[in-house]
């Protein structure tokens, strides 16, 4: 029979059950990742065998933006308040049946009801994830397992970017969205064997200090989130983060390999997708770097680091738009414009670890997962303008110009990030 003292989680110490029910979790995120990066990778075809310009195909992206903050609301509360561990798995179920169903569409009407689908059923897993962190990892580590976190969903995008790429070049664009859903049907039964929803259900007790208030999460609690100041500027500052973000991952294939005659690079698409991949390697090394660094170097406090993020992102991707086509023209150029798009995208994306650490900081672990949700499902509101915002810009005024349109929005990130000051 085992000692009570192997059932106790301790602060400074990791449990092998404590680390596999946390990398089951990140792992299956990574998998719900490969599920909505695949549509960038596959625009320009879906554009050709459809007619559809940046304009008319940009309603997907925000139909994506838009379902994904919308679900958001409610996921994050949803976790809290019953379980979020079945909130995950029935997102991916949802996913997967969404995505198939996607590649076997043939009309726009389809695409974007299907799309729709996946956007919410997708939306089933950050704010639950989050749920399970808070519960599982002691605070002062919350930001390190953040920044893993986060750095497993940009893993999502390392892995689709290359892999949609082969499967459209040797076969074409429908397997883009039949793959991913076959990876994550099959880490959805890994999680639903391993993930529980606390450590209590596993036996365990934990050494450090937890919500005393064991009251279940209720409206009244959400509409109080609403209306929290601190938490409304973090929404904001999220929702520069996203609208980068999502700028880039639905774009940047399309600017890469554009002609360029309309302020494209003119690349072939397999070097554009390795090269566009270097975003999801930054996203990946930022983020567990800026959650590391809001741990130690500022000892809990995510303002500053954050700023850092946007204002990197933001340099670097002026440095694209003044200088790109000279870039990629020098015998060195596509490793130089890889570094900007690891420095750029890397850096919109991991400012993402610590600004939802704030929710949790916040609020504490009981209502942590419901404040996530609400700073995300803001956050993919704003967002939720890129996909036609940036398509009316591109046609306007060439693709390049979307990158310093996004520049500007990661320094508004910054600005607003400074009146936080958690």
């Amino acid at each position: 029979m085992k000692s009570n003292k192997t059932l106790v989680l301790k602060e400074d110490k990791f449990h092998p059950v404590q680390l596999r029910v946390f990398f089951t979790m990140i792992t299956l995120y990574t998998f719900y990742f490969t599920c909505n990066n695949n549509l960038g990778v596959a625009a320009s075809y879906i554009q050709s065998d459809f007619g559809l310009n940046n304009a008319g195909f940009g309603i997907l992206f925000t139909i994506f933006t838009f379902g994904f903050g919308f679900g958001q609301f409610f996921s994050g509360y949803l976790g809290d308040r019953y379980s979020p561990k079945m909130l995950m798995f029935y997102g991916a179920v949802g996913a997967v049946i969404s995505n198939i169903a996607f590649g076997l569409a043939s009309s726009m009407t389809l695409f974007c009801i299907f799309w729709a689908i996946n956007a919410v059923s997708l939306a089933m897993g950050w704010s639950p994830g989050c749920s399970i962190l808070f519960r599982w990892i002691p605070r002062k580590r919350w930001g390190l397992f953040m920044g893993f976190f986060d750095a497993f969903a940009f893993l999502g995008g390392i892995i689709i970017y290359p892999l949609a790429g082969f499967a459209i070049t040797y076969f074409n664009w429908r397997f883009a969205f039949f793959i991913p859903a076959v990876l994550l049907a099959l880490w959805s039964i890994l999680f639903a064997i391993y993930v529980k929803d606390t450590p209590q259900q596993y036996g365990f007790t934990v050494e450090w200090h937890t919500d005393k208030n064991e009251d279940s999460v209720c409206l009244r609690d959400y509409w109080d989130i609403l209306r929290n100041k601190t938490i409304i500027l973090v929404s904001l500052a999220a929702v520069c983060s996203q609208f980068a973000r999502w700028g880039l991952v639905n774009w940047i294939i399309k600017i890469l390999t554009g002609p360029a005659t309309i302020g494209g690079y003119a690349m072939a698409l397999i070097s554009a997708t390795l090269i566009a991949s270097a975003m999801h390697w930054g996203g990946a090394f930022f983020s567990i770097g800026m959650g590391y660094i809001s741990d130690t170097l500022f000892k809990g406090s995510r303002w500053q680091t954050i700023m850092l993020g946007f204002l990197a992102s933001g340099l670097s991707l002026l440095a694209i738009y003044f200088k790109g086509s000279e870039i990629i023209a020098m015998d060195s150029g596509v490793i130089i414009m890889a570094v900007l798009l690891f420095l750029a995208g890397g850096c919109i994306q991991g400012v993402q670890a610590p600004i939802f650490n704030l929710p949790g900081d916040i609020l504490g672990t009981r209502l942590g997962g419901t404040g996530v949700g609400i700073v995300n499902g803001w956050s993919y509101m704003g967002a939720s303008f890129a996909g036609i915002t940036l398509g009316f810009v591109m046609d306007g005024w060439g693709l390049d110009s979307c990158i310093l349109f996004l520049a500007v929005i990661a320094f508004a990130g910054a600005l607003f990030i400074a009146a936080v000051r958690r």
